[in-house]
């Protein structure tokens, strides 16, 4: 019989393997996934726009000035000032020449007016308008005025000194007020007027209106403190057997600084910062000394001394 033997080798072999189909994506996949993404990044992009306009528009914001219209309004004799802004006016400080600054409160509106007396003759108005942010706005201009009075008022001992003038017209009289007070009335009938006003004692308010006799007014505010001038003493006398200037100012309140010219030298400007002051100035032998003295005390009153002597 014939057999047919099986070797192992052919027993076991394995049959061999059919290559695997590769998947191919639909092309209506590939063309969606693309638009997904195209999309996804304009979003991306117009996000980032608009975020980086906000923050432009954040930044151009925050520095923006206000907005000022300043007008001469000679119906009114005044300085009309119109203010607009995205945020809150402040304040509104003014003032004219070098006189002490008013302050307005803009109570942060948006839309400020506010208007300002105008001065007889030659005077510079100054403007500075602060916003909640800090931003400010500053003007200035000088105005020419003819045809109402002009106003000058200078602290003295115990009051003001008020000088109206008005070269057109003559002035019919003037009233003033302490502190919104009663009025009180000076009648003039001339072109000019110099007088003095006493002050309370202490820091008050002065406000003054002189009229014309074509009824032309003029206006004017100031802050003044009632005070004295300061005492001042100076003369020769022997001073540890040599001649000298001895010099003695007091003040009720406080003597600031005490200025002395000794033979026209240069001036000496001490500072004292309390109620006396003593000094003893040693003169010059056999020629003509001289001295000039003044003193001043907290609130700007002065008192001066000029002296001369010869030391034979």
């Amino acid at each position: 019989m014939n057999q047919i033997l099986i070797t192992g080798e052919e027993k076991f072999k394995e049959p061999k393997k059919q290559p695997k189909e590769k998947k191919v994506l639909p092309i209506n996949v590939i063309v969606a996934f693309f638009a997904i993404c195209i999309i996804l990044l304009g979003i991306s992009m117009v996000s980032g726009s608009v975020y980086a306009k906000e923050k432009i528009n954040e930044v151009v914001e925050a520095s923006k000035k206000p907005t000022v219209e300043i007008i001469r309004n000679d119906d009114n004799n005044t300085i009309d000032i119109n203010i607009k802004h995205i945020r809150g006016i402040k304040t509104i400080a003014y003032r004219w020449n070098d006189e002490e600054e008013t302050i307005i409160d803009g109570k942060n509106r948006k839309n400020v007016s506010e208007s300002i007396d105008l001065l007889g003759g030659v005077n510079t108005l100054s403007v500075a308008i602060t916003e909640e942010n800090g931003q400010v706005v500053r003007y200035e201009k000088k105005y020419t005025v003819g045809n109402i009075p002009e106003i000058k008022l200078e602290a003295v001992s115990n009051g003001v000194q008020i000088t109206a003038t008005n070269d057109e017209a003559k002035i019919s009289y003037i009233e003033y007020s302490w502190d919104g007070g009663e009025k009180q009335k000076i009648e003039v009938g001339e072109n000019q007027y110099e007088g003095i006003i006493n002050a309370p004692k202490g820091q008050h308010r002065l406000a003054i209106e002189v009229v014309d006799e074509n009824n032309m007014k003029a206006r004017k505010e100031q802050d003044v403190i009632g005070d004295t001038e300061p005492t001042l003493k100076a003369g020769p006398q022997y001073v540890n057997g040599e001649v000298a200037f001895v010099i003695d100012a007091s003040d009720d309140e406080q003597i600031t600084t005490v200025e002395i010219t000794h033979n026209g030298g240069t001036m000496q400007v001490i500072d004292v910062n309390d109620k006396t002051y003593h000094n003893e100035i040693i003169m010059t032998k056999g020629e003509v000394n001289t001295l000039i003295v003044t003193v001043t005390n907290i609130n700007g009153l002065q008192k001066t001394s000029r002296i001369k002597f010869t030391n034979k």
